[in-house]
């Protein structure tokens, strides 16, 4: 959170009693981002809904070690708020009985974890699944097409399929045994982009070699186009100039580069004015999240595998963003301090262990913010798709 935007987080809280507390915040020279917040449902069978259970937050003030929790109200704004009233008087207790008492605060990481946002988000999914059951007859139906059994991508497409169960949406997962027939490729990308009873379509990447151009771009229904391949969905993200026009013109978009931008929003990472530094330049994530961040008014800079004095770029940054898909690429003499580090890359590393594109233990001590990989850009990523698949089963009502 950030004190400029107090009044939307606590909406329903008196704008005297915000003031009071943003004066004191100030005068105690508290950073924000020195403390962790976290989010916990109530035992109740509401989760988050207001007026079904409460919800409790839990704060922390990593330089003193001071941590509160908060479960009074039913409503979570209220709830955000007394912790954080709380946590500031603890501090200010601190230092009345401290007052010799100098903090050398060394900055702790802030985690930019993607779970509680991924859930809200498939909350919302499960409610407009059960919703369009009700007036179709039907749940949504997504089809995937997966060429290769083995790919990078078929961890992932297989968490779709799990997920979109539980959420309420039917799936058919196609994988045409003829790897190098494009004609049947693209006869089927235009039969399920005709079938009334499919309502939206992703097709996994890689593709085999020459599947991958504007044949198959064109062919792809944009109603159903979940994830903004084709020529038409990305055509119309190029071409707008805010952030709120995807949602006031209502198209898809290439949703990893999107989920970045939700989970970015989420954390209130002050975008505009910014630094930025995307590293990764493909059509589906590094092209598309260095729009959307213009769009939202950062300075946005794209380097690749030919840009000279890599470093130079992301040392002079305020907020780094790495899809390049290299295990731990990135590492601490690369960066400069107190940084916010957007992973998207998805790798295995020599042991075997999934990681991203950033080294983190490597970066830990000098950022002040990551997302973790996995559990950051990935779960939101997922909840986007399925939730862009029911919007898209929706506007074809």
């Amino acid at each position: 959170m950030r004190i400029d935007n107090f009044n939307d987080i606590f909406g329903s809280v008196g704008k005297k009693k915000i003031e009071e507390l943003k004066d004191k915040i100030k005068k105690l020279g508290i950073d924000l981002f020195d403390i962790d917040e976290k989010f916990q449902k109530g035992s109740g069978n509401g989760g988050q809904k207001i007026n079904k259970t409460n919800n409790a937050v839990l704060l922390r003030y990593r330089p003193l070690g001071i941590s509160v929790r908060c479960q009074r109200e039913r409503s979570l704004s209220i709830n955000r708020f007394v912790a954080l009233r709380e946590l500031v008087e603890r501090i200010e207790d601190f230092y009345l009985k401290n007052p010799d008492v100098i903090i050398k605060k060394k900055r702790g990481i802030m985690i930019l974890e993607g779970k509680t946002l991924s859930e809200q988000i498939n909350a919302e999914t499960k409610l407009m699944a059960e919703d369009f059951l009700l007036k179709k007859g039907r749940k949504p139906f997504l089809a995937i097409i997966n060429y290769f059994e083995n790919s990078p991508s078929s961890y992932y497409m297989n968490l779709k399929i799990k997920k979109s169960q539980k959420l309420g949406i039917d799936t058919k997962l196609y994988m045409p045994r003829e790897k190098t027939d494009k004609k049947f490729f693209i006869s089927l990308i235009k039969e399920l982009g005709n079938d009334k009873n499919v309502d939206a379509i992703m097709v996994e990447k890689p593709l085999p070699d020459g599947f991958d151009d504007p044949e198959f771009w064109d062919a792809l229904n944009p109603s159903k186009d979940v994830d903004a391949l084709s020529s038409v969905n990305m055509g119309r993200l190029f071409i707008s100039k805010k952030f709120d026009d995807i949602k006031k013109y209502d198209f898809f978009v290439p949703q990893t580069a999107y989920a970045t931008i939700r989970l970015m929003m989420h954390y209130d990472i002050d975008i505009s004015g910014k630094r930025i530094t995307v590293v990764g330049r493909s059509s589906i994530t590094g092209k598309p999240v260095a729009h959307m961040l213009s769009m939202l008014d950062g300075t946005v800079t794209i380097c690749h595998t030919k840009t000279k004095n890599l470093n130079e770029y992301l040392k002079n940054s305020d907020i780094i963003v790495s899809a390049i898909g290299k295990a731990n690429f990135i590492k601490s003499d690369m960066i400069g301090e107190n940084q916010v580090l957007i992973d998207i890359g998805t790798n295995i590393d020599e042991n075997g262990r999934m990681c991203g594109d950033i080294d983190f233990s490597s970066v830990r001590d000098i950022a002040s913010a990551i997302t973790p990989v996995p559990g950051g850009i990935g779960p939101v990523t997922l909840a986007c798709l399925l939730n862009a698949t029911v919007k898209a089963a929706k506007n074809l009502l």
